[in-house]
C-alpha cells in the first residue's frame, strides 16, 4: 500500500508550517516536496530527497542536477536535520481513518504499523485496514464458501440445463409428430393457407365435431410443469383441472423473484430468506447494508420482546405486591 516512502512527502501534510520556513527544506530542484530521507551534493550543498535523486542518478549518473562537475554524496546538513526534526505531519492515512499527527522522524514508523493501512486480504483480495483485518477473515471465510456453493450450483445448473434441453427437444418432437398426425385426420390446420387450400373464403367459427372431441379425449398431454418435475400424465380433458392445482407450479416471490413452489411441506420463505436470496444473486454494497440493517432490526426485535417480557413479569409482581397489600390492610382493620 502507498507509503511516504512511494510518494513523498507533500507540504500540505505539515500541521505547524508557520513554525518553520518550508522553503529551507523542501527539494526544490526536482519534486518540490517536503524532503524525505534527504541527501546532499558535496559541492554545491544543495539537499535532494534520496528518493529523487536516485532517479535522477539513474538516468544521469554522477551529474548533479546544479550542474556540478560530478555528484558526490553527503549526509544531510545538521541545520536541515534540525529542522525537519520540528515538524508535525498528518499520517498519510488519515483518508482511511487515522487522526494521528506524527513528528517527522517516527513517521516511517508509524506508517509500518498503522492499523488504518490498507492491506490486501490474501483469500478474497479486498483491502480492508490492518486493525480490521482479524474481524474480516471469518467473514471471508464465510464469502469464499459461499462463492465456492455458488460456483457448484452453477455447474449443477449447466448440467440441470443440459438435460432440460434435450428433455426439451424430445417433447419438441413428440409434438410435431402428433401435429402431423391430427393434420393428416384434418383435426388440425396447419395454417390459413391450409385452410384455405379446402375452399374456404372465410372462417366462421362452430363447434367440433363429436369425432374430434373424441379423437381429442384420446390425447395423453404433459403437464405444463413438467419441467419443475412433474411426471403427470394426463388425458386431454383431465389436463386445465390439473394445471390449475399443480404443487409444481412455482410462483415468483413480490420482492426477490425466487421461485416457490407450491409443494408440501411448503418452503419457508422468511423476510431473511429472501434478503440473503437477493445478497447471493447480486452481491453488492448495498446488498450487504441490508442484510445488516436487517439482522440489527431482527435484533432489536429480539431485545423489544425480552424487554416486553420483563415488563409483563414486573407487572405481575406489582399486582401480586398489591394484592398482599390489600390484604394485609384488610387484616388490620378488622382488628
Amino acid at each position: 500500500m502507498t507509503s511516504t516512502n512511494d510518494v513523498g512527502l507533500a507540504s500540505e501534510r505539515i500541521q505547524n508550517a508557520t513554525e518553520v520556513d518550508l522553503n529551507e527544506v523542501t527539494c526544490s530542484t526536482i519534486c518540490e516536496n517536503i524532503l524525505w530521507k534527504p541527501l546532499s551534493c558535496q559541492q554545491c550543498e544543495t539537499h535532494f530527497c534520496s528518493m529523487c535523486i536516485r532517479q535522477w542518478l539513474d538516468k544521469h549518473p554522477n551529474e548533479c542536477p546544479m550542474r556540478c562537475t560530478s555528484f558526490i554524496e553527503r549526509p544531510c546538513s545538521k541545520f536541515i536535520a534540525r529542522q525537519l526534526a520540528k515538524l508535525k505531519v498528518v499520517c498519510i492515512y488519515r483518508t482511511y481513518g487515522c487522526q494521528e499527527v506524527i513528528p517527522y522522524e517516527a513517521l516511517e514508523k508509524h506508517e509500518i504499523t498503522c492499523g488504518n493501512q490498507l492491506v490486501t486480504c490474501i483469500r478474497c483480495q479486498l483491502d480492508v485496514p490492518r486493525k480490521n483485518l482479524a474481524q474480516h477473515q471469518p467473514v471471508c471465510q464465510q464469502t469464499t464458501a459461499m462463492s465456492l456453493d455458488r460456483n457448484m450450483v452453477h455447474v449443477t445448473c449447466q448440467n440441470d440445463s443440459k438435460k432440460s434441453n434435450s428433455e426439451i427437444a424430445a417433447l419438441k418432437a413428440e409434438v410435431q409428430l402428433l401435429r402431423q398426425a391430427l393434420m393428416a385426420r384434418d383435426i388440425l390446420a396447419d395454417n390459413n393457407k391450409f385452410h384455405g387450400k379446402n375452399g374456404c373464403e372465410d372462417f366462421e367459427e362452430t363447434q367440433i365435431s363429436s369425432q374430434v372431441i373424441h379423437e381429442l379425449a384420446k390425447l395423453r398431454v404433459r403437464c405444463a410443469y413438467a419441467s419443475n418435475g412433474c411426471r403427470v400424465l394426463l388425458f386431454y380433458y383431465e389436463l386445465e383441472q390439473h394445471e390449475r392445482v399443480c404443487e409444481f407450479e412455482s410462483i415468483p416471490c413480490e420482492l426477490c423473484q425466487y421461485p416457490l413452489s407450491k409443494r408440501s411441506p411448503m418452503a419457508e420463505h422468511t423476510r431473511r430468506a429472501c434478503f440473503e436470496y437477493m445478497r447471493n444473486k447480486n452481491p453488492s454494497g448495498i446488498q450487504q447494508q441490508l442484510m445488516i440493517l436487517y439482522n440489527a432490526f431482527e435484533e432489536s426485535q429480539a431485545e423489544n420482546r425480552r424487554l416486553q417480557l420483563t415488563i409483563t413479569q414486573m407487572q405481575k409482581e406489582f399486582r401480586d405486591l398489591n394484592a398482599a397489600c390489600v390484604r394485609k390492610d384488610s387484616k388490620t382493620s378488622k382488628k
